[in-house]
């Protein structure tokens, strides 16, 4: 039986776009002469506030549908198939986001919770078995797997970010996701979600914040002088761990300049010895030492429980334990140290055999409306990746125990925050196996 062909798969053919390819096929010929950049060079006027005005219809790429022709087309497919992973607080966020939009469009948005892992192998499988109609639309991923799936053919790689209306809010910072996602550059191809922030926890019932530490790479004589208060989670088993010891290779290792929006190189890791020696002194007095709690749930835990009282992770992580009762919120100290640490905005592609190109985009765009992006801090208690949602928080989200800076615009959009490379990241996980948990 034939495959049955959706508005976007048909014009992509028609005009010989191919994924890797679309800036060819859509040649000066095609544009009457003027190239794909220069029409998009005069989209929109950036604002103050880094985001921007509408866009014209003219700077759309002529081989691709209007909007009104994406949302007939997307009603017209009827449904859209919804992958990714997280926390429980992620999870419920999810399913909630399916249901209002199936409600609100008629669209049906069909959601699945599993891991990033099995989702990446599953669309990497369909490129080498040619399978040209998955199941799966939309999917949630961070920056490692969706290089994986860009590397390997799995990203239908079209720049509908750019023809998303609600994504002119997403502010025109790189570190924020819409030109890379952890140093990968993502062609428009990607559409970030949530800006996760790790952050140093401490029990401030114990300790008052100038007694902590205020850079990144402090940590250290902090832990000398209090042994056994401090850990982190193993890097391969939570985004806690891994984001901060990656802050850590800025630090420690040649800089931010060093790495940022470059590609990944191993000779510049040769240096690497001085983090390897930070991380084995540190275990030393760590809770434990020579164990580390496997993930971002466990390390929340034992905090709650007080048997630590300083410890890195996430703003989403210990929002669910404040509102499941299991952290008195008196206690929970939070703070961005200094220079900063890493800020990553995950979010969706759409892989290359999307059955329902069209409703998925209806879907994206649903994402990053200002509705959704208040229910990020909501629900997740973490950022939204659009500025405007934020202002609209009620003042208790707001100032939340969990929120460790209030004022978005100043602090991020407008301010100094890093962005995690993914690459060099992967690599200090695998690395850090051998250097660090498995050493004496």
């Amino acid at each position: 039986m034939a495959e049955k062909k959706g508005l976007l798969d048909r014009i992509m053919e028609a005009d010989g776009i191919g994924r890797r390819g679309f800036l060819a096929g859509a040649g000066a010929a095609a544009l009457g002469g003027l190239s794909l950049a220069a029409r998009e060079a005069h989209a929109a006027k950036l604002n103050d506030d880094l985001t921007t005005g509408p866009q014209s219809p003219a700077s759309y790429p002529s081989w691709f549908p209007s909007w009104e022709d994406i949302e007939k087309a997307a009603k017209k497919e009827g449904r859209v198939g919804v992958t990714a992973w997280g926390s429980p607080s992620a999870q419920t966020h999810f399913n909630r986001v399916c249901q209002e939009f199936t409600r609100k469009t008629g669209i049906t948005a069909q959601y699945t919770h599993g891991d990033w892992f099995a989702a990446q192998q599953k669309i990497l499988g369909e490129v080498k078995a040619k399978k040209m109609a998955g199941d799966i639309d939309c999917i949630f991923l961070w920056g490692q797997p969706f290089a994986n799936l860009l590397e390997g053919g799995g990203v239908w790689e079209v720049p509908f970010l750019d023809v998303l209306p609600n994504a002119r809010k997403i502010p025109y910072r790189a570190e924020l996701g819409r030109f890379v996602h952890d140093m990968v550059p993502t062609y428009g191809a990607y559409v970030p979600h949530v800006n996760w922030q790790d952050c140093f926890v401490y029990n401030k019932k114990k300790y008052k914040r100038s007694d902590m530490p205020e850079t990144v790479d402090g940590v250290l004589e902090w832990a000398k002088k209090h042994p056994g208060e401090f850990t982190y989670c193993d890097p391969n088993k939570g985004g806690s761990g891994h984001t901060w010891v990656m802050q850590l290779i800025y630090s420690l290792t040649g800089g931010y300049e060093k790495y940022a929006f470059k590609p990944f190189k191993v000779e510049e890791t040769k240096n690497w010895t001085v983090l390897w020696t930070y991380l084995n002194d540190l275990k030393k007095y760590m809770y434990k030492p020579g164990t580390f709690p496997q993930g971002n749930k466990q390390v929340s835990q034992l905090f709650c429980a007080g048997e630590i009282t300083f410890t890195v992770n996430w703003n989403s992580i210990m929002s669910e334990e404040i509102n499941a009762g299991a952290c008195d919120p008196a206690i929970l100290g939070m703070y961005v140290p200094k220079p900063s640490i890493c800020s990553p905005s995950d979010g969706f592609t759409i892989p290359f055999n999307a059955p329902y190109k069209a409703a998925a985009l209806v879907f994206l765009n649903y994402l990053t409306s200002i509705e959704v992006q208040k229910q990020v801090a909501e629900t997740m208690g973490s950022y939204p990746v659009v500025t405007e949602a934020w202002d609209a928080l009620s003042d208790k989200d707001k100032n939340a125990p969990y929120q460790p800076e209030r004022n978005l615009r100043q602090w991020r959009d407008l301010g100094t925050i890093y962005a995690r490379h993914g690459k060099y990241m992967f690599h200090m996980m695998t690395e850090w196996i051998d250097k660090v948990a498995r050493k004496a």
